[in-house]
């Protein structure tokens, strides 16, 4: 299950599911950004209050000029850590290194707080299960 709140930009994920997802951004006159050739967009999941320690990270160089973005994180990058009973708040951010060396966060801590990555609980299979 995958959740995406527009207003607080808060991810919710299930452990152990896989994302798929478009970035998008607005330039200053609140058009639709255009990514250009080289442009890198970083993803980025760490531990909440921990900014240093990154969890996930997704790096995607633009090969085409677009407005969107695809990232995809594989269901093995979203098992982390053991099986949990209750969610799990990390931090997360997506910025733009322009092809001209600027960086711009598009998503990140600001005003409002971080941005969350909720890590909500999975069932394990049946196989991993020990017998007494």
């Amino acid at each position: 299950m995958l959740y995406f709140d527009r207003n607080t930009k808060q991810i919710q994920i299930n452990r152990g599911d896989s994302i798929d997802m478009t970035i998008t951004a607005k330039d200053t006159s609140g058009e639709d950004y255009t990514f250009q050739v080289n442009d890198v967009i970083k993803f980025k999941v760490s531990e909440a209050k921990n900014e240093s320690n990154v969890i996930i990270e997704k790096t995607i160089t633009i090969e085409t000029e677009t407005t969107e973005v695809p990232i995809y994180i594989s269901a093995n990058e979203t098992k982390l850590g053991d099986y949990i009973n209750k969610p799990i708040t990390y931090w997360y951010e997506v910025s733009l290194e322009k092809n001209n060396g600027d960086v711009l966060t598009i998503i990140g801590y600001d005003n409002k707080g971080p941005k969350e990555f909720v890590l909500n609980p999975e069932a394990a299979n049946k196989e991993n299960e020990t017998s007494e």
